[in-house]
């Protein structure tokens, strides 16, 4: 009879282990960081709902996990043939597991500590974890997006990290951007913003996901310029405020102070572009927590560089491209103070050339 018993318990735990889904198995794995069910404590990174297939898991996961969608849940913005994965950070301790599922099994895990102190207080060590992708080549969208929630950064705010999938200062000055503009040019009834994003960088993400200012829907322009050429650095922009009904709008070039603020910040610009070794992530990460108190102090950084009125047939034109906007504005250089480019090309085929005739010469 005893005997009997156990083989009943044996299969009765038989059953409900292989009942056990990958979703309770992640969730299962999660306590390792102090994670249960309804804990706000702890931020959940997934990129369910971009991954191929992942919607399957979606509803059993917030269901099962008690997750907030505005506390402690950020949906990653990735390529649909990504693999889903996982990261729960907790914020009081900085540990963070990190998950990875394929074919409806774990395939991936691993736990690191990822306060950003201690991160830039040994960036050797992290950076070679981050080289070797200890989390599946998301650990820059991880540690940056992790640190600045736990700093309580604004719900609208995380919603522009999901769509751009990690926060950088980039990113933050299109914040302060749209935080200006409402401020310095707030919509009047009928009126929509319009954005040439001349020059492109991060901040145009923050323009799509806020105002709705999308490519798809004619809103935003993107287009390269040669920053030589400007009279003046760092511009960001033009936005308009654009009444379709009457086809006209009101409208300012933007400039957005980097000189000052890696200054304030105590970064070296340079470090930004530094790609081989950690400062450019170390960089990029004490600027997002410097940025953290000015988020609503936008005057401090963006500045207005020209005003004016603009229609129809001006908009139709800036909006064209090869079309440089700034040269109709009045802001760009007289082209005999422009300096021209290093012909990098006409040397190399300069060189080319010489180097033929001289085998040519060379021979009997």
């Amino acid at each position: 009879m005893r005997y009997l018993i156990w083989v009943l318990v044996i299969l009765c735990a038989t059953v409900a282990i292989g009942s056990a889904t990958v979703i309770d198995n992640v969730i299962e794995e999660a306590k390792v960081v102090g994670f249960y069910k309804g804990n706000t404590d702890v931020l959940i990174l997934t990129n369910l709902g971009y991954s191929s297939g992942s919607e399957v898991y979606i509803n059993e996961f917030v269901e099962k996990s008690g997750v907030s969608f505005n506390k402690n849940l950020v949906f990653v913005h990735n390529p649909h043939y990504s693999r889903v994965w996982f990261a729960f950070f907790n914020k009081t301790t900085g540990d963070c597991l990190y998950i990875e599922i394929d074919n409806g099994r774990i395939v991936k895990k691993a736990v690191e500590n990822i306060k950003a102190e201690r991160l830039m207080s040994n960036p050797k060590e992290w950076d070679k974890k981050m080289k070797s992708k200890v989390f599946g080549g998301h650990e820059f969208s991880i540690i940056t997006i992790a640190n600045l929630w736990a700093k309580n950064a604004p719900y609208e705010f995380l919603k522009c990290a999901e769509f751009h999938n990690h926060i950088c200062p980039g990113l933050t000055s299109g914040y302060m951007i749209v935080k200006y503009l409402e401020r310095e040019l707030p919509l009047k009834r009928g009126e929509y913003y319009i954005i040439l994003a001349v020059p492109p960088w991060c901040k145009d993400d923050c323009f799509q996901v806020l105002l709705d200012s999308t490519v798809g829907k004619r809103r935003m322009y993107v287009k390269a310029v040669d920053k030589e050429s400007l009279k003046i650095g760092n511009i960001a922009g033009i936005y308009i405020a654009w009444n379709k009904s009457i086809g006209k709008g009101r409208a300012v070039v933007l400039a957005f102070n980097w000189d000052k603020a890696c200054k304030m910040a105590g970064i070296n610009r340079s470090d930004f572009k530094k790609f081989k070794t950690y400062h450019w992530w170390v960089a990029r990460l004490k600027m997002n927590l410097f940025f953290m108190d000015y988020l609503d102090k936008p005057e401090i950084f963006v500045s207005k560089v020209k005003e004016f009125e603009i229609d129809s047939k001006t908009l139709n034109e800036f909006e064209k491209a090869g079309v440089n906007p700034y040269e109709a504005l009045g802001l760009t250089k007289p082209k005999s103070e422009v300096k021209a480019p290093f012909p990098f090309e006409a040397v190399l085929i300069g060189l080319g050339v010489a180097y033929v005739l001289k085998r040519r010469l060379a021979k009997p």
